[in-house]
């Protein structure tokens, strides 16, 4: 549920955000005002469920706040908050309809135990509405699925049939379409993904059959469907003007996600003859494209898109291509965020946005993949869960969400490769130590492998990205330089020094000091003493 905070001391505001954000209940604070006139503003696009303000504010305070906020959106449930010497101020907020107040500041306990209430009496309304809900799909299921059917067929086959006989079949199954105009709206859930693994099959059917009755109540009549994408699609009968049927709309939205907790996006067309409807649906079922550059949900109407023109997508189409090109996952993620950003700056048609979306998921697909092919140990997994991740991407309702999954999975791997990095350096290092307090015994390089508890052959790959050199050329360094010292600071014999440095055989160390130094053990002690 969906809390908004409204009170002019901001430290009072961040405080109770803080203990909305601690409680283990389903609130989420959407936004903070510091005054009325700002709460209203945001009032329509973040349509909370839960007002929090406080009554003395300056523009306009809790109490019109209230009213406002009340006569716009009648389900929203207001909280006042004020001092002692505010009660007069309260029980005029109580005549209003808030039922609940809380003195100032609010302790955890009292806001919890208020909020905590308020969710059961939702819950409660909810599961009242489904049961109802039950009830009535048994009693009408026939009936809708025919009246479904036809209006189904009607968008099909809109401009094929003459009036007339749309309207007697209409009749015949108890519709009535005798209106001249009507204006068609698709809504369509969104989370998709999020509702799939929240509900049942039969659970999710019973939430949208109550969606279609809470929009046939309002609608006040049964010109409502669901079609082949489980879009609910409604014909708005005249007289309506444009800002009627978007008001209706806004409102039909809000009480769903009241009673249902779902959210959603509406298209909305011009009122058309009733024999061009199915142009009409057409059309809105276009403009839900709208929503892949929102990055919330959105009322459109045919209206405002009608500047937008540009089809000619072909620039973004090339820098899809270049991000196949990128060097790193860093440059893949920026070059993804920016496509975004300048899509949605485009002004792209409906059309072009549908088309440039359906792109972006084919790219996002062809990386994911190709990560894994470069990611050995991710493979398997990830080819396992491909399918999920392609449900996500086909339930996905913005652009941002299409790329998420990908970006996800960039991090992911570039975490595991962070994690990888240090652990394989500390294994070098301790390689490094094992070979400095051990030269001088019979180390190889299987010996040296199995105490870090690595093969030979990766070890050996490892160890020579991070020195630079071999296992063995390294060992020989280190046995070769304490050697020099030997030479040069005792009386050693040179099968003593050879023996002292790891090598039983005389003949053997000479040559590799040699090799080493470019002069024979005896050639670098003389040397060293002139």
């Amino acid at each position: 549920m969906n809390v908004l905070i409204v009170d002019d001391e901001e430290v009072l505001r961040y405080g109770i955000k803080a203990m909305i954000e601690r409680m283990d209940l389903p609130f989420i604070v959407v936004g903070m005002a510091e005054d009325g006139v700002q709460a209203l503003e945001q009032l329509v696009q973040l349509e909370p469920d839960v007002i929090l303000s406080d009554i003395r504010m300056p523009r306009m305070g809790g109490l019109e706040l209230i009213q406002l906020a009340t006569a716009q959106y009648p389900k929203v449930r207001s909280i006042i908050l004020s001092g002692y010497d505010d009660f007069e101020y309260a029980k005029r907020a109580i005549r209003l309809g808030c039922k609940d107040y809380l003195v100032k500041p609010p302790s955890f306990s009292e806001l919890r135990e208020l909020l905590l209430s308020i969710y059961k009496e939702r819950s409660e309304e909810k599961e009242k509405l489904l049961d109802e809900t039950r009830k009535s799909k048994i009693i009408n299921r026939n009936q809708l699925l025919i009246r479904t059917d036809f209006l189904r067929s009607l968008i099909a086959k809109s401009g094929v049939l003459r009036t007339t006989d749309i309207r007697e079949q209409a009749r015949g199954i108890g519709l009535n379409l005798d209106k001249e105009h009507y204006a068609v709206a698709t809504l369509k859930f969104e989370k998709q993904a999020e509702l799939r693994k929240k509900y049942n099959s039969a659970e999710w059917e019973l939430l949208k059959y109550a969606a279609w009755n809470i929009t046939e109540e309002m609608l006040e009549h049964p010109l409502c469907f669901y079609d082949e994408a489980s879009h609910l699609v409604m014909l708005i009968k005249e007289p309506l003007s444009a800002e009627d049927c978007i008001e209706k709309c806004m409102a039909l939205r809000y009480n769903i996600n009241h009673f249902l907790n779902l959210t959603a996006s509406i298209t909305i067309s011009q009122p058309v003859p009733l024999s061009s409807i199915g142009v009409a649906y057409k059309e809105v079922s276009q403009l839900l494209s709208m929503r892949w550059v929102r990055d919330k949900s959105v009322v459109v109407t045919s209206s405002d898109t009608a500047t937008l023109t540009n089809d000619n997508i072909q620039y973004h189409l090339d820098q899809l291509l270049e991000l196949f090109k990128a060097d790193d996952t860093r440059e893949i993620c920026s070059k993804l965020n920016s496509w975004v950003l300048s899509v949605k700056d485009s002004a792209y048609s409906p059309t072009a946005l549908e088309r440039l979306a359906q792109e972006l998921k084919i790219a996002v697909i062809t990386l994911y993949r190709n990560l894994l092919v470069c990611d050995e140990d991710s493979r398997t997994q990830g080819l396992s869960s491909m399918p999920a991740w392609l449900e996500r991407l086909e339930l996905a309702d913005s652009l941002m969400e299409l790329i998420s999954p990908l970006l996800l999975a960039i991090e992911r791997l570039d975490l595991k490769e962070q994690s990888g990095t240090l652990l394989h350096n500390r294994t070098v290092e301790q390689a490094i130590a094992y070979i400095r307090a051990r030269f001088n015994s019979n180390l190889n390089l299987s010996s040296i492998a199995e105490e870090v508890n690595m093969t030979p052959a990766y070890f050996s790959v490892l160890f020579k990205k991070k020195t630079g050199k071999g296992v063995i050329e390294y060992l020989t360094g280190i046995r070769m330089e304490e050697a020099k010292k030997l030479l040069q600071e005792t009386d050693s014999k040179t099968y003593q020094v050879a023996e002292q440095v790891g090598y039983p055989d005389a003949a053997y160390f000479s040559n590799q000091f040699k090799r080493y130094t470019g002069m024979t053990p005896q050639e670098f002690r003389n040397k060293g003493q002139l």
